[in-house]
């Protein structure tokens, strides 16, 4: 692990030596998986977003893929 030095708000550090108190985890262990989750959260949207731009753009040439969509699935595997 990479040592840093970070700064809280006091409410914030209260928050966080509360939330260490009643979990055992270390204020670093709480910051480090909010972080985590965080990013993770941050990559999730990103791929929707990215999805979501490529809708429409796209023709498959049917007529009823809304409706008829998972027998051309099925068809498909």
């Amino acid at each position: 692990m990479v040592r840093s030095q970070i700064q809280f708000d006091q409410v914030t550090h209260e928050k966080l030596k509360e939330k260490s108190k009643n979990t055992g985890h270390s204020i670093s262990e709480i910051v480090r998986r909010a972080l985590s989750r965080n990013m993770d959260a941050d990559e999730f949207a990103e791929k929707w977003h990215r999805a979501f731009q490529s809708m429409g753009k796209f023709s498959s040439g049917l007529t009823d893929l809304a409706e008829k969509h998972d027998r051309y699935l099925d068809e498909r595997w």
